[in-house]
């Protein structure tokens, strides 16, 4: 009690201390100074947790800014700013006047007058629910950024849907807009009923309120805002008649038969019924005719009850038993709708024969066919790749790409693959943080090798790929380091306090890192480590002793991060590829613009539309990304760039090293092939009746882990040929297609793309009465060769693993080669390349196996006729009467290279064994030469 009065000062005498109590305790104030340090400190600490918390927006803000694109993200901020604001405001406001208006209009009746104990209860969970309802609806607003600047940006397709007679583009802009607006409204609307009626009931009290006859002020409010519910739902069976678009009751996707003349109509009469409800609701607060309100909801329960069960009556009463002749309208809308989605209007179609052998002027070594006929598997080339040329533990290959370069004056189809960073390839005592963020910083270097070629054993000839590259020629690599790639790697700080790895650990020297990396973060003063510190959340960025003040931190490492930070709303490749220009490494990501709002396409998996649009391009050292604008057009497209002034550049400035290799999109050409499957037949009666509906075309693949061979579709893959009526050859996609349940090739599609990014497909058709065997007919063949199957079980059993390549379907001319590599893999040990050994060629007619690609076209076109064919088992020489005289140094020399490869071999150096096999191959050619030209038996020429 003492305590209380002392702290309250309750009950204390003026008179002063009583006696015998303890004297009173002197009072501390800090002084004038001590409180503005106190201010002044409480300020800072309270910046600087202000600005901790933020780290997010500030490092976005500075690597958007390093990049080149904050007015990309500036117009994003703004546009989840504005459209939070408007989207909060509005809902909270509209929440907020009417209970504040039912508060008031509650005033006299009960205890609820204001300033009356339940309202003041009432007002401060209602404000604090207003607070919650602009936050919630603020934010369902901020979320739908990109469909908001759509809807601002848009414009038409000039493709008229035929059932409602709108463009594609309110589908696709608008449609969705008017969606959320509605679902928004309806949620707030329907809130606001159940919170205002509660209000008055309080207000009211419930002792003091007659449910039977409610007081008019309430009953005009409540009954205005169910009236306003009524007519959103209205809004919503008119917006339910659009997203009949999308409707699978028919016989194909979209409007049907029962749509547009059954479920149409019911939603029409809906919308109608709901606006009289509406009207009578608000009417009968006035006049109270409680059977208008009972007429109207009896009428809208018909109603809804009637859309319910007649439609599915109607489809299978009307429509199923004469489908054609109910659907073929409709069909027709869908074949149209669905090809104009998937850019297939404007592809070409030809006729080929499928009959005869390939010309032998087409298959000859000095043939550009030849030289590009692809024998390296990229699975099987990624594996050694790694053995050959990854060198050190700590570089690793992860994907394959296949592309064309100039070699020796002659444009080749190569396979090509980064010298990516693996961290986790070194020893786990290495595996530091340390040398994680500021040691091992970037991959090295690319491999380059010639599709078609192999050394004297069976191993990739490699046109660039050393440590340190090769810096002259169209290979050269001047910039070899790369910092940013598709593997997902860590941030790393460039110019740091510590020395990084650059190519070989101790035999590539290092250099500082040149210029100002794109997206790099400057760490020069302890406020940008404290936010970098709890960006990455890692607090030795804070400590570390290794960041100067001219370090920078690396961050969105990964191109695919990279380019999705800066366009989140495009849709890009999976598989991005590497390209060699003006010395530099660069990567190349195709990305699209798609939607699932087209009205009427059928879609392929989550989308029914999609454009090549964009063509990204990344610098492996720099970071620097362009987003080129290719020449197709796209409404959506033309939205974005409009939106995002500065995000786009025209295609044509692209520079030519680096626009020669752009190329047909694997993305869009796989989505195309699938619909073009069924979408190719335009006629609605053979359509529906689905006697010449495709597939594509099936191949057997080898599984990795048992061997086995499975069934598996044919994937797409380039190619660089000559097509049948051109001259010139082109580089694109393939992909071959059967009838439905059956094995006979019927056609195939090709793709390609000009330096405009202007894609171009056609379609190569072969008779319907006529027999062209499909992949999996020749992999039956081949299967079934005496030959070849003696030869591969013998192979098998010597210790060796027999792997067949992937089977290549070539065009040439109007008819169909297939090729497929046979490789040998060593069953025992690990880590041993796999060599290519053989070559089947087959035809309608022949199979033919030979060491070589040059002897098996031979044989195709009967040009072997002095080789027996049981040479085949073996590569050999041919038989020399009289051999002439060569060099002895170079035979030493060869002997020499063949004694350090065996001593590779043992010791499990496949880099030292891969560079003795190349300076055999050399060694050998020249002895070649020198000897006149007596052939060396080779896997290929």
């Amino acid at each position: 009690m003492q305590f209380i009065q002392n702290l309250t000062g309750l009950g204390r005498s003026s008179a002063g201390p009583r006696p015998g109590s303890a004297p009173p305790r002197r009072s501390w104030r800090p002084s004038a100074a001590t409180m503005r340090m106190l201010v002044t400190a409480l300020i800072f600490i309270v910046l600087f947790i202000g600005l901790i918390l933020t780290s997010t927006f500030w490092v976005n803000w500075w690597w958007y800014e390093s990049a080149g694109y904050s007015s990309v993200l500036t117009t994003r901020y703004l546009a989840q700013g504005l459209a939070f604001m408007i989207g909060g405001v509005v809902a909270a406001a509209f929440f907020t006047l009417n209970w504040m208006l039912a508060l008031r209009r509650s005033y006299g009746a009960g205890s609820a007058a204001p300033g009356s104990r339940p309202s003041r209860f009432l007002r401060i969970p209602l404000w604090i629910l207003s607070l919650v309802v602009f936050f919630v609806a603020g934010l369902a607003a901020s979320s739908q950024w990109v469909t908001w600047l759509l809807f601002s940006g848009g414009g038409d397709f000039n493709i008229v849907d035929p059932i409602f007679g709108r463009d594609a583009g309110f589908y696709v802009f608008a449609l969705p807009v008017l969606s959320i607006v509605q679902d928004s409204a309806l949620n707030v609307l329907f809130l606001t009923t159940i919170v205002t009626l509660i209000v008055y009931i309080i207000g009211f009290g419930v002792d003091g309120l007659d449910p039977r006859n409610p007081p008019l002020r309430m009953r005009t409010h409540v009954l205005g805002l169910i009236g306003g519910i009524v007519l959103l739902f209205g809004l919503s069976y008119l917006i339910a008649n659009f997203e009949l678009q999308y409707s699978t009751r028919g016989f194909t996707y979209g409007v049907g038969f029962t749509d547009a003349n059954i479920t149409r109509w019911i939603n029409y009469a809906l919308v109608i019924i709901s606006i009289a409800a509406a009207l009578f609701l608000i009417l009968n607060s006035f006049v109270r005719r409680l059977r208008l309100l009972v007429a109207a909801a009896a009428l809208w329960l018909i109603a809804v009850a009637i859309g319910i069960v007649l439609p599915p009556i109607v489809q299978q009463t009307v429509v199923e038993p004469s489908q054609l002749s109910r659907e073929q309208t409709y069909i027709t809308n869908n074949i149209a709708l669905t090809r104009a989605a998937y850019g297939l209007q404007e592809l070409e179609l030809q006729d080929l024969s499928g009959q005869g052998t390939p010309p032998a002027s087409e298959l000859t070594p000095e043939s550009e066919s030849f030289d590009n006929i692809r024998l390296w598997d990229y699975r099987i080339i990624r594996a050694s790749f790694q053995q050959l040329r990854g060198f050190v533990p700590y570089y690793s290959f992860h994907d394959v790409d296949v592309d064309r370069y100039e070699i020796d004056g002659n444009v080749r189809q190569v396979m090509l693959s980064a010298r990516e960073l693996n961290f986790d390839g070194l020893p786990d005592n290495a595996q530091t943080w340390p040398n994680q963020h500021f040691v091992y910083t970037h991959g090295y270097g690319a491999v380059v090798s010639p599709v078609s070629e192999a050394t004297v054993s069976g191993l990739p000839i490699f046109a660039a790929g050393g440590i340190p590259p090769d810096d002259t020629g169209p290979l050269a690599i001047n910039r070899p380091e790369i910092y940013f790639g598709e593997l997902d790697q860590p941030w790393v700080a460039v110019n740091s306090a510590v020395q990084e790895i650059n190519g070989i650990a101790g035999e590539t020297p290092g250099t500082p890192y040149e210029g100002v990396a794109a997206g790099s973060i400057k760490v020069d003063n302890i406020l940008r480590r404290a936010i970098m510190a709890t960006y990455l959340g890692d607090r030795r960025v804070f400590l570390s002793s290794e960041l100067t003040e001219d370090s920078r931190i690396l961050i969105r490492r990964s191109i695919s991060e990279r380019a999705e930070a800066i366009a989140p709303f495009l849709t890009f490749d999976p598989d991005p590829y590497l390209v060699i220009a003006d010395g530099r490494l660069v990567w190349v990501i195709d990305a699209y613009t798609t939607s699932d709002r087209f009205p009427g396409a059928t879609p392929d998996g989550d989308i029914n539309y999609i454009r090549h649009t964009v063509k990204v391009t990344i610098d492996a050292y720099s970071g620097t990304t362009t987003f080129y604008r290719t020449g197709e057009p796209d409404p959506i497209a033309d939205a974005y760039g409009r939106i995002f002034g500065d995000l786009f550049t025209p295609i044509a400035e692209a520079p030519p090293a680096i626009s020669f290799h752009f190329r047909y999109p694997e993305l869009i050409f796989n989505a195309q092939s699938e619909i073009y499957s069924s979408y190719h037949v335009t006629d609605p009666v053979d359509f529906y009746n689905g006697e010449d509906r495709w597939e594509i075309a099936a191949e057997v693949v080898e599984d990795s882990d048992t061997g086995e061979g499975v069934i598996s579709r044919m994937e797409a893959y380039y190619m660089t040929l000559p097509l049948p009526g051109q001259a010139e050859s082109g580089f694109g996609l393939v992909r071959a297609f059967t009838p439905n349940q059956r094995q006979n090739m019927t056609a195939w599609m090709a793709g390609h793309t000009d330096m405009r990014g202007v894609t171009r497909l056609t379609v190569y058709r072969f008779p319907r009465q006529s027999t062209v065997y499909g992949p999996q007919q020749i992999e039956s063949l081949i299967s079934q060769d005496p030959f070849i199957s003696a030869q591969t079980t013998l192979l098998g059993q010597s210790g060796t693993r027999v792997i067949r390549g992937n089977l290549l379907v070539i065009p040439i001319e109007e008819t169909i080669l297939y090729v497929q590599p046979l490789y040998l893999q060593a069953t025992a040990g690990q880590g041993a390349p796999t060599e290519l050994k053989y070559v089947i060629v087959a035809t309608n007619e022949q199979v033919e196996m030979w060491p070589t690609l040059a002897e098996a076209l031979g044989a195709i076109v009967g040009d072997n006729e002095q080789l027996e064919r049981d040479s085949r088992v073996l590569p050999t020489t041919a038989p020399v009467d009289d051999p002439p005289d060569v060099s002895s140094s170079l035979a030493r020399q060869a002997l020499d290279s063949y004694e350090r490869a065996q001593e590779a071999l043992e010791r499990g150096d496949w880099a030292a064994y891969g560079d003795e096999q190349a300076t055999l191959e050399r060694l050998l050619t020249e002895i070649v030469a020198e000897a006149g030209g007596v052939p060396v038996a080779t896997p290929v020429p």
